[in-house]
């Protein structure tokens, strides 16, 4: 039978949470042919992986630098490890078992969705800074462990995402899936009303199309559509409808239907148009503040398109005539 070599690295990726199966399979059957000796010897591994990561020895294992970048680097492994150090030590052993535990510990997603007529800022912990828009949701894990940074949208959200090639990060959509490559970009991703694009205003990213695989690598300035299943880049000549970062909403080329769309998204508001024409809108360009109010914005509006509305604040409701 053929002696089974595990080198430190490799348990220093155990431990990480970053091995293959066939990897983990290597490192099991390890522990089974000599369980005492491997056992301790895993023990003083793990002691030096919990000392490096605490003060950042000048050694590294068969000098893997990338994987000691990742480990020194990355505060939240740091801390989490370290709260995590002391249990190690009694527990002794169950290095298999502790692992599976930290990994659902740590990839148990996090759910923030933003307030009705509001916008959330947050910072992962990986440095990516996220605006969440009104009545959207991201999902992430408490740490990105493994291969790729995955988060998951529904709604509009736009991002500035921290730059690591060794980690790509991925935003998944109900429809598309945005892989970045470190960049400022707006997703929105509208189960509801299918609707989804990404907006494009530094760095670059490949849009993938869940339903026929059909990829497009975008460039600063452009923006992709789905349309009928399939994917449409386009230039990007207008940045106001992304004003909502500042607290602005824009309405500058809407018809009356894409304007109430708007309303209605971002308000969570029920609007019922009874009347048989749609109004026409006659502002070229319109910016307003959303802190007005929804009562504020319907009232400018008036003022160029003939219409008269009805809003009940109580049931959230407004009648169009």
């Amino acid at each position: 039978m053929n002696k089974i070599e595990i080198s430190d690295t490799l348990l220093f990726k155990f431990f990480l949470g970053e091995t293959t199966n066939d990897e983990t399979d290597r490192i099991a059957a390890w522990l089974d042919a000599n369980p005492e000796e491997h056992q301790k010897y895993m023990n003083e591994v793990h002691e030096k992986f919990i000392i490096s990561i605490m003060t950042e020895p000048d050694s590294v294992p068969e000098a893997d630098t990338s994987l000691w970048y990742r480990i020194t680097h990355s505060r939240a492994i740091r801390q989490t490890m370290g709260i995590a150090a002391s249990l190690l030590l009694v527990i002794g052993g169950c290095y298999l078992f502790f692992t599976s535990q930290l990994t659902q510990m740590v990839g148990s997603p996090t759910c923030i969705e933003s307030p009705t007529g509001q916008h959330v800022r947050l910072t992962l912990h990986d440095g990516t800074t996220v605006e969440l828009n009104s009545k959207s949701k991201i999902s992430y894990p408490a740490l990105f462990i493994g291969k790729e940074r995955r988060v998951r949208l529904e709604g509009e959200a736009m991002f500035e995402v921290a730059h690591d090639a060794s980690q790509p990060f991925i935003v998944e959509t109900y429809a598309c899936d945005v892989e970045v490559h470190g960049t400022h970009f707006n997703v929105i991703a509208d189960k509801n009303t299918q609707e989804f694009s990404t907006a494009l205003f530094e760095g670059s990213v490949t849009v993938r199309n869940k339903i026929n695989d059909e990829e497009i690598l975008m460039e600063p300035n452009t923006v992709v559509n789905l349309r009928n299943g399939h994917l449409y880049l386009g230039a990007l000549n207008d940045r106001d409808n992304y004003l909502w970062t500042d607290g602005i909403i824009s309405f500058g080329g809407d018809n009356f239907e894409q304007i109430v769309d708007k309303l209605r998204r971002y308000f969570d508001v029920e609007i019922e148009i009874q009347r048989e024409e749609l109004p026409e809108i006659k502002y070229k360009r319109l910016k307003i503040r959303t802190s007005e109010g929804l009562d504020h914005i319907l009232r400018v509006l008036q003022r160029s398109s003939d219409f008269t509305y009805k809003y009940n604040d109580l049931e959230n409701k407004v009648i169009i005539k």
